[in-house]
Parts: C-alpha cells; sequence; structure tokens
C-alpha cells in the first residue's frame, strides 16, 4: 500500500497579514506516495497554497479564489436577474451578482487575466514615439528619468523581434574535484575489501548558476508615481509580441496558488484510487491517468506541481509583464526560485515595475533566506534600473469640489450624513442587507448593497479588523464597481494588523479601477501616524508601503481615474444608479465623465449616440436606435448648432427633466 507522509507547518503569516505571536496551526495534511520525497514535495504545495489563504479557513487550500461576481462589459456578461431574499430581508429582486454563488470550478483567475490599465489606443509606434506624442498633445510633461526608461524599453522591444523561445540549456560547470575523487574511490577488486587507501572527501561544487541565451528582461524600480507602470503599459502596447501577459503581480501569484491547489487536488484523487480499488478495471485507468499526466508534462516529473504550473502559464505567455513586483508573504517567497527557474529555462521574458531594488525584495520576511537565491537569478535574467525621480505625477491632481468629494474627511457627523446621502443617490432606498460574496471557500458578508447597480457598502471594520487577503478584495472588486467605506480610523503602528489589510486592499481596488467613496478621520498623508522613533528603528514593512497607499488614494480622487472608472462599465450597471428625470448635478457630472470618452470638452455625434444607445438598452433592451430618435435629441441638445454638445448644453438638457422624459418615449 501507499505510504502515507504527514507534515506539519505552523504558525503561518495569513494572507491577513497578521504579525506577533499567534498560535494559529497549518492544517495536517496527509500525503500518500510511493516515496516520502514525492509526498513531502507536494505537501510544500499545499502547505504554501495554506498560508496564501486566511488562517479561518484552517484547511490546506491555495488561494483558489472561487467566485461568482464578474464585472459588466469587459470582464463577463452578468447572467439574468433572479429574485434573492435573504433572511429578514425584503422580497426585492436582487442584483445579478447577489443571485449565484462561486463554486470550485469557476476560478477568479480568468478575472484577474482581464484586468483594464491606461492604455492609448490612437498611438501607434515605438514606445519612444508613442512617448514624444504624448507630450506633444500636452497629456505629460518631459522627464529626463523616464527618457531613460524609454530608450531601455525600446531596445528591448527590438531584440525581442524575431524572438521565439525553444528553451533554455543550463551549462554545468565542471567538477574536477569529484573526477579526482571518483578514480581515487578504491574501485576494483581491492576495493572491494578496503584495501585501497580511503580517498579524502570530495568538496561539493556550487550549483551551476543558468544564464540567459535570450533576450535579458527589464526591472524598473523607483519611488511612487514616477511614471513605472505607466512606461511598462506603452511598452506592452507597442511590442510586436503575440503571447502576452500584463499583470499586476500580487494578483498572479494568486493565480499560481490556485493553480497549485487545483493540481494538488488532481494528483491527490488519482492516489486515492489507487489506495481504494484494485481492481484490473481500475488499476488500468489509473495507468491511463497517469500516462496522460507524465504526457502533458512531457519530460519533467507529474509530481512536480510547480513545473507543472509553470509549463501551463509558459503555454499561455511567455512575455510577462509586471505591475508592483513585490513579495509579502511566505507562502509566495518559497516558491518563487523554483516557479521562475523553470520559467526562465523555458525563454520567459520579465518585464517588471516596483517601489523596491531586489535586494530589499521580501525584506525582514519570515525565512527569508529560502527567497534569497531568487535576488541574483533575477538580476541574471534582467537588467536592473533605477529610475531615480522624485516627482509623483499623481500628487498633481484636479481638487473635487466639496459636494463631490469621494475622500471625505474629517469623518464627523455632517461628513457621515454626506456619505449616506451619496449612497441612497445610488440606491434610491432600493437595497439589499446581508448579501454574500463567496471566495476561497468562505462567503463576506456585505452590510448593504444596491439594488440596480453593483454598488456596495462596508465600514473600516467589516474589512480591515477580520482575517481577509488580497484574494477576497480582489473578488469584492470584481463583484462591485463601487464601494463605500464608512469610519476609516487615524491608524498607528498599534494597528499593525489593520494598517496592512488596508494597503492591501486599496492596491486591489487601485488595480481594478474600482471607485472607493469613503469617510475618514484624516487626509491620506496623516492618516497614518508614524513617530520618528519608530520611523528610524522599526523594520516594518508597511511604514515603507505606506508612501505608496497615500498616492493611491489621492489619485483615486482625481477627475481622470474617476473618469477612467466608469467608462469601463457597461450601459445598464452605469445608467442602474440614476433616476433619468430626477438628476442631480453630481449625476449630470457623472455621465458627463462617461461618455466625454475622449475628454475633448466635448460630446461628438459617436459619443451622443453611444450614450443615447446606453439609455435605450436600459429602458427598452435593444440598442437599436433609430435615426430620427438621433437627430430630434442631437437638434435638442446643441444649442449653437456646431455639431457638437458643449457641458452647458448637456447640463441644460439633462437637467431638464419633460426634454428626457420625451426623449425615452420617443426611444
Amino acid at each position: 500500500s501507499a505510504r502515507s507522509f504527514w507534515f506539519f507547518a505552523g504558525p503561518p503569516r495569513a494572507a491577513g497579514f497578521e504579525h506577533g505571536v499567534r498560535e494559529t496551526r497549518t492544517s495536517c495534511l496527509s500525503m500518500p506516495a510511493a516515496r516520502p520525497v514525492d509526498a513531502l514535495l507536494r505537501c510544500f504545495a499545499a502547505v504554501a497554497a495554506d498560508w496564501a489563504a486566511s488562517p479561518a479557513t484552517k484547511r490546506a487550500a491555495a488561494v483558489g479564489a472561487s467566485t461568482a461576481f464578474r464585472r459588466g462589459g469587459a470582464d463577463a456578461a452578468l447572467p439574468p436577474r433572479r429574485c434573492w431574499r435573504p433572511a429578514r430581508t425584503s422580497g426585492l429582486c436582487a442584483p445579478p451578482w447577489a443571485s449565484w454563488l462561486a463554486r470550485a470550478d469557476s476560478s477568479l483567475a480568468p478575472a484577474l487575466s482581464r484586468r483594464t490599465f491606461s492604455s492609448h489606443p490612437g498611438l501607434t509606434g515605438s514606445v519612444k514615439q508613442r512617448y514624444e506624442r504624448l507630450i506633444e498633445t500636452g497629456e505629460i510633461q518631459r522627464d529626463p528619468n523616464q527618457e531613460q526608461v524609454v530608450e531601455l524599453l525600446d531596445g528591448l522591444a527590438t531584440r525581442l523581434s524575431g524572438y521565439v523561445p525553444t528553451g533554455r540549456a543550463v551549462a554545468q560547470a565542471a567538477r574536477p574535484q569529484q573526477a579526482a575523487a571518483a578514480q581515487k574511490s578504491g574501485g576494483g577488486f581491492f576495493g572491494l575489501f578496503g584495501s585501497a587507501p580511503k580517498a579524502a572527501p570530495a568538496t561539493p561544487a556550487a550549483p551551476p548558476r543558468m544564464q540567459p541565451l535570450g533576450p535579458k528582461g527589464l526591472y524598473v524600480w523607483g519611488g511612487c508615481g514616477s511614471g513605472k507602470t505607466f512606461l511598462m503599459d506603452l511598452f506592452y502596447e507597442s511590442v510586436k509580441v503575440e503571447r502576452k501577459k500584463r499583470i499586476h503581480f500580487h494578483e498572479w501569484m494568486i493565480d499560481v496558488h490556485e493553480r497549485l491547489h487545483r493540481l494538488q487536488k488532481k494528483n491527490a484523487m488519482v492516489q486515492d484510487k489507487a489506495n481504494t480499488v484494485w481492481t484490473a478495471e481500475a488499476a488500468l485507468a489509473q495507468q491511463k491517468e497517469l500516462q496522460k499526466s507524465k504526457a502533458a508534462g512531457k519530460n519533467e516529473s507529474a509530481d512536480d506541481l510547480v513545473t507543472q504550473v509553470a509549463n501551463e502559464m509558459m503555454s499561455e505567455g511567455w512575455l510577462l509583464c509586471f505591475d508592483e513586483f513585490q513579495v509579502t508573504h511566505i507562502s509566495d517567497a518559497i516558491i518563487m526560485k523554483r516557479l521562475f527557474s523553470v520559467l526562465f529555462e523555458k525563454g520567459v521574458v520579465i518585464v517588471a515595475t516596483s517601489n523596491r531594488p531586489p535586494e530589499d525584495l521580501y525584506m525582514n520576511g519570515l525565512n527569508r533566506p529560502l527567497f534569497l537565491p531568487f535576488i541574483p537569478m533575477l538580476r541574471d535574467f534582467c537588467d536592473v534600473h533605477d529610475i531615480a525621480s522624485n516627482t509623483d505625477y499623481r500628487l498633481i491632481t484636479e481638487g473635487e469640489e466639496e459636494d463631490r468629494r469621494v475622500y471625505i474627511y474629517p469623518n464627523g457627523k455632517e461628513e457621515r450624513k454626506l456619505l449616506e446621502r451619496k449612497f441612497h443617490r445610488i440606491c434610491r432606498d432600493r437595497n439589499l442587507t446581508g448579501a454574500q460574496v463567496e471566495t476561497q471557500g468562505r462567503r463576506i458578508v456585505v452590510p448593504k448593497a444596491a439594488v440596480d447597480s453593483n454598488v456596495a457598502w462596508f465600514t473600516f471594520k467589516d474589512l480591515c479588523d477580520k482575517p481577509l487577503g488580497a484574494g477576497d478584495y480582489l473578488a469584492l472588486t470584481a463583484a462591485f464597481h463601487t464601494i463605500f467605506v464608512a469610519d476609516i480610523p487615524r491608524l498607528t503602528m498599534q494597528e499593525r494588523d489593520q494598517v496592512r489589510r488596508f494597503i492591501t486592499m486599496i492596491d486591489a481596488f487601485y488595480e481594478r479601477h474600482t471607485k472607493l467613496v469613503c469617510t475618514a478621520e484624516d487626509d491620506p498623508i496623516k492618516l497614518f501616524h508614524v513617530t520618528e522613533e519608530e520611523r528610524k528603528t522599526s523594520v516594518a514593512d508597511e511604514i515603507f508601503a505606506w508612501d505608496r497607499t497615500v498616492s493611491r488614494l489621492i489619485e483615486m480622487q482625481s477627475v481622470k481615474y474617476l473618469s477612467e472608472a466608469v467608462r469601463q462599465l457597461d450601459g445598464e450597471q452605469f445608467l442602474g444608479q440614476f433616476e433619468l428625470h430626477e438628476l442631480t448635478d453630481e449625476d449630470v457630472l457623472e455621465m458627463w465623465r462617461r461618455y466625454d470618452a475622449d475628454d475633448s470638452g466635448e460630446i461628438d455625434e459617436s459619443e451622443l449616440r453611444v450614450m443615447l444607445e446606453d439609455i435605450l438598452e436600459k429602458q427598452k433592451g435593444h440598442r437599436n436606435l433609430g435615426d430620427d430618435v438621433y437627430t430630434l435629441c442631437m437638434e435638442t441638445m446643441d444649442l449653437d448648432n456646431n455639431g457638437t454638445i458643449s457641458f452647458p448644453e448637456f447640463e441644460k438638457y439633462m437637467k431638464d427633466s419633460t426634454k428626457v422624459s420625451q426623449a425615452a418615449t420617443a426611444m
């Protein structure tokens, strides 16, 4: 019978990033295998997956985030709405996301790979040509530090032209000591009886280091808001490579753990069959299953789960562009070298942005020596460049008017009322309580959610006092395009767990372009109070990461960010927030942001047509806009007959409930 191999691990640092002494025990994993080393390998993969999940689950599972919530539009089509009645609520018809829950066969990974980033569809040519064009149009200003990165990215794009990964041979270092030792090993007749002199123990040679046989990638690091991600996106859009992927590193690692978990479960099922049913038919079926696994893994061991995951990812894309390359968790750190060594051997090229140089990755992390061998490998396969810019362009934003704020402080009585008014303006007193989002095998309770649009309400305690991690926050962003968070307190190092969860939450919201509306005790810069002594002596990563959080919180209030957030919604989700015959000033401004798609300050004929088609789809369920209706609306709104609609014209028309009602009836 197969041998049972047991492995214990604990206490882990969970996805919620708890620190300090906590007697949290990782569940014991039983890994049957023919060889103990095989079981140990499986066990390590499962333990790594378990660490990435919340400790509340107490189970051996990877971050296989399963969610049934998909944002509309480019992400996925939402299912038909059904009636869903949670306990102690009215029988209102729930929004699409509330009527279906995730199961194990519905992974978050596809949604993660469809993330949106700041693209420039009107630009063509090389990175430099696109960069110069943006300077000419006034969208950006020239920065010598950015221009150096532009040159490096264009050089890499040139080297990638015509490159096809064929696998990389690893040069084996010569080992003369071992060869000499073999000659003196006492072999032959005399060696059998030990009469030959004993050889001195051979000095073990250092393992050979891989060397790239193709183009080296690029690792760009530097301060927040210096343009690293912006430049990488220009490169991603311009490089002539078909099999490429651009993704946030945090999301990519979640996908890795989900795949590890899936493969581990598959292998365990095959082994269970071998242990329980020993018939000729079952044995033949098992033999065929194992042969398929070996064929899928080619020459790699079927037991090496990390290798199998690397093979899967290599087949999907060999040019990987990682945003925010950072390692904060032991479950990621222990598999980094093995995972990337396989990818690099097969010819993967990496372009990454980070706030830290490679030597500072996973600084002060648990069992960091396990991670350190990855650093020289990263330098061998990527040119490392410091952008060396002290300018945070995300701080240069247009301010919001008082009643249109999305980050509201201080957190007084009037501010709380303002937040509630904003939420109820969207819900129009049609909201659900007690809805749930399922992810990673557990359910996140949603205190309040709108019926007609994917908008949710939480308090800071709901999201940051509980052991939630990146996968949980990403699941919320897949379910809701707008999230209200009330009562964010002033934070100190005494609330280190909450600080870390808040940082992770903002990273997830920002990456998925989720609109955040919140009340807080203070402005972003002063929200996290750290004494000078703590800043000088602490090794906590939260102090370093907070600068990035401040920058993102400020950018998430900007007109540009909010405009991009509303434009990625489908028409039904967007218009579901408004009563078209009773629009407020804030509603009109929100609609203007969406439909002035090119930020020209005017709505042209094509943009007006999109708006009318969205309204028609919401009202009638189709987008067949007649020319007569379009002409009527255009003539009514275009008061100066210049072929475009200015904001005053748009505002006057949309605030006139009679005209809007007539147009809706005509459709």
